[in-house]
């Protein structure tokens, strides 16, 4: 059993049978069920000792709530539709299913299904996570060590719905964490507290049941098991960048061949997503293609993914990028988080020499600005337009690629990881701001995308004005941002023959 952390935010008991229980303010708890080991836990322990967990005895103040990202394991998903659902409709547990309404959090959330006797857990809302990262041409994103999908299409939904359902009044939340995760729950812990400081009032208390018991991940496994006669497999989605802590690599890879057709599409994604750039592969520094490429026992799932290649319409993508140089310490020292009045030191970093020589005077540093007070300026934001400006078959997009270099007498080059040609007109220099421009050859399906300004400084940098070749469409309308207004905006779906329409 791992040590306890020396500073918790929450007791732990020491020798205590059973563990301590938050009340729930509202005399309501909701799970947040992600249908893995270990929320199934918790709820399999709610189920069999509601009382010992703060619950009424039949059950009657507990929801369990599932965001439905679309794309789950289908063996999940048949695991909790035998094993799970039966027991939850002879208890009368409610069981609320939920999703995203569309792209846009102004969008809302769908509630696909509330029941106490609920038949399946579904497949998919209206969007699903996969829809839109195929639409962007890239996978799951981590930004700043946040998991930027969960959020979006797991935390967005169970927030709205809370927010709908329980107005001012507060309630328990119950997070599946175990005690080999006691970090994590700290953190949300944390965060929560500050959430509910924000907002004047307690919007909810965390409880994790897990950790309070000392669980750990082999605990929670061998109970599942032990309750329902079935080893449990881990939860998270087909593309997860995770995928190699939600399970082992063995464990991943066993999955994949047992579901070629999912492994081909999960590939393809990566695929595009390096072809509009070569670092955006799945695990960062690693392919999930070059893996799977290092076991033999994959072969028949890279057979499909060729397959699933050779089959898809294609398209030729003209990328270009603009790297700005970041913006400097002094800068943010001194302009704030806004600098309206740019200085030359406000993207080029000021030599020791140069401080030396030139003491901050006033309110910030003085300088002529020198070749010896210029350091090199560190890679900032990035701007990226991708347009389509062809359509067609595989070899025919590749070959037009090919011949394109050859014509123009541009550097053809392959992508260390992708081993993707590239098309590249516009290689990046030395320093920042720099810029690239290349054409390649994937899958369509990627939406045309640019900001509003990127032609005006594309050319501010470059000397170029628009594209090389000439995009087969106009850009989409320029889409704001639309947020929700503060106010939760939650659609109940209508089934009719086993479909879901969203109203």
């Amino acid at each position: 059993m791992p040590a306890l952390a020396p500073s918790t935010l929450f007791d732990l008991p020491d020798t205590s049978p059973a563990p301590a229980v938050i009340a729930a303010p509202s005399g309501i708890t909701v799970l947040s069920y992600g249908l893995g080991a270990d929320s199934t836990a918790i709820l399999l322990k709610f189920l069999a000792h509601p009382e010992r967990y703060g619950l009424a005895p039949d059950l009657s103040d507990l929801i369990v709530v599932h965001a439905v990202t679309g794309d789950e394991w289908p063996d999940s998903l048949d695991y909790v539709d035998r094993l799970i659902l039966p027991r939850l409709r002879r208890a009368g547990v409610r069981l609320v299913q939920i999703a995203r309404a569309g792209r846009h959090d102004a969008d809302g959330v769908l509630v696909l299904d509330d029941s106490r006797s609920p038949r399946a857990i579904f497949q998919q809302g209206p969007m699903r996570l996969s829809d839109e990262l195929r639409e962007a041409g890239t996978v799951p994103q981590i930004a700043s060590g946040r998991r930027t999908c969960s959020l979006r299409w797991k935390g967005f939904c169970l927030d709205q719905w809370a927010a709908a359902e329980f107005g001012g009044a507060s309630f328990r939340r119950v997070i599946g964490y175990h005690y080999g995760e006691l970090g994590r729950a700290e953190k949300d812990t944390r965060i929560q507290r500050l959430l509910n400081a924000e907002a004047g009032r307690t919007i909810c208390e965390p409880f994790y049941p897990l950790i309070l018991a000392q669980e750990g991940r082999q605990d929670v496994e061998d109970y599942v098991l032990e309750q329902l006669g079935e080893p449990i497999r881990k939860s998270y989605c087909a593309m997860c960048p995770f995928s190699g802590v939600c399970a082992s690599r063995s464990a991943h890879e066993q999955r994949l061949r047992e579901h070629p057709h999912i492994a081909a599409d999960v590939l393809r994604m990566e695929h595009v997503s390096m072809a509009l750039n070569e670092r955006s592969s799945l695990y960062g520094s690693a392919s999930l293609y070059r893996r799977l490429t290092e076991d033999g026992r994959n072969r028949p799932v890279l057979r499909a993914f060729e397959e699933l290649l050779d089959q898809a319409p294609y398209a030729i993508y003209e990328v270009r990028r603009i790297f700005f140089a970041a913006r400097t310490a002094d800068c943010r020292e001194h302009h704030g988080r806004s600098c309206r009045s740019a200085k030359w030191w406000c993207r080029r970093p000021r030599t020791e020499q140069c401080r030396a020589d030139h003491p901050d005077g006033g309110f910030e540093p003085w300088c002529p600005g020198t070749a010896g007070c210029r350091g090199a300026a560190a890679k900032g934001t990035a701007w990226r337009s991708v347009r389509t400006v062809w359509e067609g078959g595989r070899s025919t997009a590749e070959h037009l690629v090919r011949e394109f270099a050859r014509e123009h007498r541009f550097p053809l080059r392959r992508g260390e990881m992708s081993e993707i040609e590239r098309a590249h007109y516009l290689t990046t220099a030395d320093g920042y701001p720099a810029a690239a421009g290349y054409l390649v050859a994937a899958p369509a399906g990627v939406r045309d995308k640019q900001r509003q300004n990127f032609e005006a400084a594309w050319t501010r940098h470059t000397g170029d004005i628009g594209s090389r070749w000439t995009p087969l469409r106009e850009l989409p309308p320029q889409e704001a941002r639309r947020l929700t207004g503060g106010k939760p905006l939650i659609r109940q779906a209508r089934t009719l023959g086993g479909v879901t329409f969203t109203p």
